[in-house]
């Protein structure tokens, strides 16, 4: 293989990986691991013919073992001192991958395991099973919504921010009697709240819609169809305009369940407007009853100006929901 089409085959990696060197590259990389078999001979391959340390694998050995490689016949290559002769006819382009990913990402040296595809698959199924340790002391609910928020990328910090404002608006609105809902839909509005942005993966131009797409079509371990739809709808109105009894989206739910929704996609429109700027610079918000009003009393930690105009059009789905008007008080912290 000539060098020229060696090095289109790591422009075309290069391209493939962007968005996820993007991300990788905000963040400090302390230990780079490479697994699977073609790493690993390359690996034997190369301290063998170029020295360095067992299990490892440097860039600058990798460079040369390339040159070597795709200099060589296959018939040539299934003779080099340390190559699995089945892996002669892949092992260049397994190569020109590694190589374009470490150089992409300025990685110097790789620690190399044995482990691949077959073990990871086996740990991701483990992880599933409630109980199991490897699931980390998570159900097998919370696994798999945290899997599809990270597969999506979400804003996590946004996400965990609009998660504690929505359940400390829920549990302050049902001490004050706003509503009858239980410990079952508080779960489920937890979930949805960390999932509410994961249309952006797609598009921001109306991510709600593409959020209630993917819900719905993720098949969620652990939930039930209705479960998966109440996620769904609460972030498909987390913005723009409210429910309406007779939108697609809702249509097979009973009028116990669209109350529910109503009710939480008026609660996730305030927490998604308390963190408008997605700084976290509030740092406590609840609800109360108070002269035939709900009072939202908030606690902020910074300016909260973008977040007090943003509150403008929750309180128009609040009103909706509750059939109360929204007064808004801002509380020193104590």
């Amino acid at each position: 293989m000539d060098d020229k089409t060696y090095a289109a085959m790591k422009k075309h990696v290069r391209g493939y990986m962007s968005q996820a060197a993007r991300y990788i590259k905000e963040r400090r990389i302390d230990v780079a691991i490479g697994s699977s078999g073609t790493i690993v001979n390359l690996s034997e391959m190369a301290v063998r013919s170029h020295g360095g340390r067992p299990g490892t694998l440097r860039l600058s050995h990798l460079k040369k073992l390339s040159s070597t490689l795709r200099s060589s016949t296959l018939k040539e290559r299934r003779a080099l001192p340390g190559i699995n002769p089945e892996r002669a006819d892949i092992i260049v382009g397994g190569a020109a991958v590694l190589e374009a990913i470490m150089e992409e990402l300025r990685i110097e040296e790789v620690r190399v395991s044995e482990r691949g595809v077959r073990e990871g698959l086996l740990v991701d199924y483990l992880a599933r099973i409630e109980g199991s340790p490897h699931a980390l002391g998570r159900s097998v609910r919370e696994t798999s919504v945290l899997q599809l928020g990270r597969s999506c990328e979400v804003d996590e910090g946004h996400a965990a921010t609009v998660e504690r404002l929505a359940l400390s608006l829920f549990d302050s609105a049902r001490s004050a009697g706003l509503h009858g809902l239980g410990d079952k839909e508080r779960e489920l509005l937890r979930y949805a709240a960390y999932l509410h942005d994961v249309g952006d993966f797609i598009s921001f131009t109306n991510h709600h819609l593409h959020s209630y797409y993917i819900i719905r079509n993720a098949d969620l371990l652990g939930f039930d169809q209705r479960e998966v739809a109440i996620m769904a709808a609460l972030a498909r109105y987390h913005r723009k305009r409210a429910p309406r009894r007779k939108d697609p989206e809702l249509a097979g739910l009973d009028q116990k369940t669209y109350g529910a929704i109503a009710t939480m996609s008026a609660l996730m429109r305030l927490a998604e407007s308390l963190d408008r700027s997605h700084g976290g610079v509030v740092e406590r918000a609840t609800l109360r009853r108070a002269d035939g009003k709900a009072v939202l009393e908030i606690v902020p930690e910074g300016d909260p100006s973008l977040e007090l105009w943003g509150l403008e059009g929750a309180e128009k789905a609040f009103r909706r929901a509750f059939g109360l008007g929204l007064a808004v008080k801002l509380k020193d912290k104590s």
